[in-house]
């Protein structure tokens, strides 16, 4: 009998997705977005820096919202292929779990990055990007790494509660990311650096908020030294990225550690013929 292995179920996960919609949700909408931002902001009359702080506010704040559709379509699509018999029937379920969240984690890294860099192209086609490469990879990365424990957090309720209840809470998440920064464009609008500007509070402890947070930080660290009293901008940075920082890492650890424990003893209840 072959062995189970983690290289072994996530190149079986990967194959199972190979030819998904997911993928090609993944790919359009990280272009898409990226190209529909970057013409707006190569044609709109702001600060180059902000435009850029803006646009990775957006995207991170979007992604309570994405994950949850992301999550609730793949949970939805096991059930129908046979009541998540790949995912509860597997010799270890925690490994098909682990292996299930990481690819579609990656597909996040990956429509992530399209999107930071069809941003790029309309920019600096007008010189309007100020921001250097390492800050958008930063920014980048940063959002993807706030993003997991919402991929935790969704596959548990996609699990327990179904593609409907996942989805109306990933609504509400983007909502509160939103109000996190002061709204929409908030920066962009007062000119301030709204990432550490807007103090962070009780959110700082609201995972919804972290991706939006973390790429807006990306960005900021790098715009914070072409301002007046830069290197005190950028120490405020630091603080409030690690503030932000030591909640996600407990969170993220705390939460995988649970759902993987969890799926060990999981009964789905939620059956398509119901």
């Amino acid at each position: 009998m072959t062995r189970m292995t983690v290289g072994r179920v996530v190149a079986s996960e990967i194959v199972r997705l190979h030819g998904s919609v997911l993928i090609a949700i993944h790919v359009i909408c990280g272009l898409a977005a990226g190209l529909a931002c970057g013409a707006y902001f190569a044609a709109a009359p702001y600060d180059p820096g902000l435009e850029t702080d803006a646009f990775f506010q957006v995207l991170g704040a979007f992604m309570p919202l994405m994950v949850a559709i992301v999550v609730a379509m793949n949970i939805e699509t096991e059930r129908e292929a046979g009541d998540m018999a790949n995912l509860l029937g597997v010799p270890s379920r925690r490994l098909g779990l682990a292996a299930k969240i990481l690819v579609l984690w990656l597909l996040d890294l990956l429509a992530l990055a399209l999107a930071a860099l069809a941003f790029c192209l309309p920019m600096a086609m007008v010189g309007g990007l100020d921001a250097p490469i390492s800050a958008l990879a930063l920014a980048t990365l940063g959002m993807a790494g706030g993003s997991l424990c919402l991929y935790l957090f969704s596959m548990a309720l996609a699990l327990r509660f179904g593609r409907n209840t996942t989805i109306a809470i990933g609504v509400l998440g983007t909502g509160i990311s939103i109000s996190s920064l002061g709204g929409l464009f908030n920066g962009l609008y007062s000119h301030t650096l709204s990432g550490v500007g807007s103090t962070p509070g009780i959110t700082r402890w609201i995972p919804f908020t972290w991706p939006t947070r973390f790429g807006s930080l990306g960005i900021e660290q790098a715009l914070a030294l072409t301002m007046p009293g830069g290197e005190g901008l950028r120490a405020s940075i630091g603080v409030t990225a690690l503030d932000n920082l030591i909640p996600c890492l407990v969170f993220t650890l705390t939460l995988g550690l649970a759902l993987l424990l969890w799926i060990g003893r999981f009964e789905d209840r939620r059956k398509v013929s119901d």
